[in-house]
């Protein structure tokens, strides 16, 4: 069976720490912690985490190259356990289309950045 992609951006790896609140209809946080991204879209990201996600809204901040902080607002898709016994979360952003787009950006250059400036050491 073919499962047809109904997503309008492309999912982009990124695996970067990530803070998250979960925060209930009444905004109270029930829940902070850390987590990291596995991927991000213009619209949306996925976190694999150590905890069950129960609230309907998250807020997610990370530190970007310039060691600023960046934050966006979410609303939780999904939390779902995986088979190693994390959970992982699907988050639509809740921000204008600009604060959206430059969230990702930032997440996808900070991946990016990690990956390039990792040192291999290689035994003679």
């Amino acid at each position: 069976m073919n499962k047809t992609d109904r997503r309008k951006y492309e999912r982009v790896e990124a695996s970067n720490p990530i803070s998250y609140e979960s925060i209930n209809k009444d905004g109270e946080i029930v829940l902070s912690s850390m987590g990291r991204t596995l991927n991000v879209s213009r619209t949306g990201i996925m976190l694999e985490i150590t905890h069950l996600i129960k609230a309907e809204y998250v807020s997610l901040s990370t530190v970007d190259l310039e060691d600023n902080l960046i934050k966006i607002n979410g609303q939780l898709i999904y939390c779902r356990r995986t088979d190693s016994g994390l959970y992982q979360a699907g988050i639509r952003f809740i921000a204008t289309d600009v604060e959206q787009a430059e969230f990702a950006v930032q997440l996808i250059r900070l991946h990016y950045s990690r990956k390039d400036n990792m040192i291999v050491n290689v035994a003679a």
